[in-house]
């Protein structure tokens, strides 16, 4: 709700006038004075304190309200005129004053993008689009030709040849020689061949493994084990030297290594050791069982100069047998790898035979222990 303001120039003033002649009491007195008889009338019950209303009427001139008026503007106008006076003071925004505030709280303010130096907005997409179609094209042959500088470097580049091969773990000159020249150097270090290398340089007898490895930029180091000769396999076209696997090594005089080794003579014919060759395999069962001879042999007998002898195969066994050739000439039948007596029983037997024979002081020609617990013996003429 509002509420009006009562100003003193809109002060009403209220004119009251007598009662008419004929109201309600002059009826009253006239008929009191006739001696009329006053009917009954209800009336209702009146407060008997009655409440006056004093109305005064201003005698001011109308032209007050104009000057009162004139003195609010006045005076209003004077208290613009003052300076004011606040208690904080509050620094203007960066909107207001065009500089950031130097205390309270500092707000960020994102700077506007950059224009692209048109007047114009472009608002449509068409324009984005050929720029981007373009642009795209643009990087596309850009990539294309740093990848063709790349391959031409990497591929065609001197830098990335081969120009050393470090061979390491041969003692064989002319197997490291010829590693060395097997045309590595030269070629590019990326399309160098690794597998192919290393199974080509396995191929040889002396190499037992084998493993490149590249040195950037240029370099390759090939790490070599070489095969140990443990027997020198002896037949009619030479002798050669032979690792524990069967693996015919190298002729024995191109073997370093084997002055000290144990020779099996093979008494086979010229056509059934022809096979045997520097890179071709024995049977690596029986290279097992001549080094379990020459290894227990002396240790049960005491014999330290004998030989061992490999013969052909018997119809029984199917298999080759060995034979030890004493320097007294006695011969004694070992057997084959596969017989069912051991190997240990047999050179047991052996041992008991011949302190039997040099208790009785007998000249023993033969000794066969290839029958398990039978061993025969025959003596000489």
């Amino acid at each position: 709700m509002t509420e009006k303001r009562r100003l003193p120039e809109q002060i009403a003033s209220h004119i009251y006038q007598p009662l008419s002649p004929v109201g309600p009491t002059h009826l009253a007195r006239r008929r009191r004075e006739e001696g009329m008889r006053e009917p009954e009338v209800k009336r209702p019950v009146m407060a008997t304190h009655k409440l006056e209303r004093a109305v005064t009427i201003p005698q001011l001139d109308p032209s007050t309200a104009w000057n009162t008026f004139a003195q609010r503007q006045a005076q209003l106008r004077r208290a613009r005129a003052q300076p004011q006076q606040y208690t904080n003071l509050i620094p203007r925004a960066y909107v207001q004053t065009g500089m950031r505030a130097t205390s309270g709280r500092v707000k960020t303010v994102r700077p506007l993008p950059r224009s692209n130096g048109s007047a114009i907005p472009v608002r449509s997409g068409r324009r984005t689009a050929k720029h981007g179609v373009l642009h795209k094209l643009l990087s596309i042959f850009a990539i294309g030709i740093v990848l063709l500088l790349m391959m031409n470097f990497v591929f065609g580049s001197n830098a990335l040849r081969i120009e050393q091969v470090h061979v390491v773990g041969i003692h064989n000159q002319m197997l490291m020689q010829n590693i060395q020249r097997m045309g590595m150097q030269g070629q590019n270090i990326f399309l160098i061949n690794v597998a192919a290398l290393t199974k080509q340089i396995q191929a040889y007898p002396l190499v037992a493994s084998a493993m490149l490895s590249k040195q950037w930029p240029n370099q390759i180091t090939v790490t070599v084990v070489e095969r140990t000769p443990l027997l020198l396999w002896q037949t009619k076209q030479g002798t050669y030297s032979v690792d524990g696997q069967g693996v015919v090594i190298a002729a024995s005089n191109a073997t370093t290594g084997v002055d000290h080794a144990m020779t099996v003579v093979d008494m086979r014919s010229e056509s059934k050791t022809s096979f045997i060759q520097p890179g071709s395999r024995l049977n690596a069962a029986n290279i097992a069982f001549a080094l379990d001879v020459f290894t227990h042999l002396p240790q049960l007998t005491g014999i330290t100069l004998f030989k061992l002898r490999y013969d052909e195969a018997t119809p029984a066994s199917g298999d080759g047998t060995y034979t030890v050739e004493a320097p007294e000439g006695w011969l004694a039948y070992l057997g084959g790898v596969h017989d069912l007596n051991p190997l240990e029983n047999r050179l047991i037997e052996l041992q008991q035979v011949l302190a039997l024979v040099q208790k009785q002081q007998l000249h023993v020609a033969t000794i066969d222990v290839r029958y398990g617990l039978r061993p025969v013996y025959t003596l000489k003429s």
